[in-house]
């Protein structure tokens, strides 16, 4: 998986690549993803410089009714965003327009 303009790839121990979307970059720089699987938000972190692993202990599970549109602007509200990825833009975009 390559996130952001391909200038890194995701490696990650703890979710399987096939479940995770990269959702976008946090103010400080925090690459971070949404698994599927789990409906949950999780950081990454660079190892080394092109690598991205997961940070163990970093997944916040989504509320049972909760979007991911509602858990991206939650974060964005805790974190502030960078940027986000297409596929936080369109979840955010989703949730404004009550989809």
């Amino acid at each position: 998986m390559y996130i952001r303009d391909g200038s890194a790839e995701a490696k990650f121990d703890e979710h399987s690549e096939d479940d995770v979307e990269y959702v976008g970059s946090t103010a400080e720089g925090t690459p971070m993803f949404f698994d599927t699987a789990s409906r949950s938000v999780f950081e990454g972190e660079y190892d080394g410089e092109e690598t991205v692993v997961d940070r163990h202990g970093s997944e916040r599970e989504l509320e049972d009714r909760a979007s991911v549109g509602e858990a991206i602007e939650t974060l964005g509200d805790e974190l502030g965003w960078e940027s986000l990825s297409e596929f936080g833009r369109e979840h955010t975009r989703d949730d404004e327009n009550g989809e």
